[in-house]
């Protein structure tokens, strides 16, 4: 992760955004899914992407209910949950990714947890 950006791209991405992040295409979305977010309360949670925003985005997708999961990680406490470098929950994270495999997905997990 880097501290500075170029921004020649930003236009670009801002189009990107506002023309493809809709439900017309999220509706379009029939894979499973598993949504991992940090949240913890109103005042502590993801700075990067708003939680509303995925909130919705993940109910205006078209895959079955029973082949969706969203699972806040409050303790997270960054919104890179799945680096032992920021996320102060990478167990949490570990665990609702296996779970989403072998229950979802109907892949046997090894566990190998030292």
């Amino acid at each position: 992760w880097y501290t500075n950006y170029r921004i020649e791209s930003l236009v670009e991405l801002q189009e990107f955004v506002e023309s493809t992040m809709n439900k017309s295409v999220f509706e379009k979305v029939r894979q499973p899914v598993l949504m991992l977010y940090y949240y913890k309360n109103e005042m502590v949670q993801d700075p990067v992407v708003r939680v509303d925003a995925m909130l919705k985005m993940f109910n205006e997708l078209g895959t079955p209910e029973d082949q969706k999961r969203k699972i806040a990680i409050p303790n997270a406490g960054n919104h890179v949950l799945g680096s032992y470098l920021t996320s102060k929950d990478l167990t949490s994270v570990e665990t609702a990714i296996e779970n989403f495999v072998a229950n979802v997905l109907k892949i046997p997990v090894y566990q190998n947890h030292e």
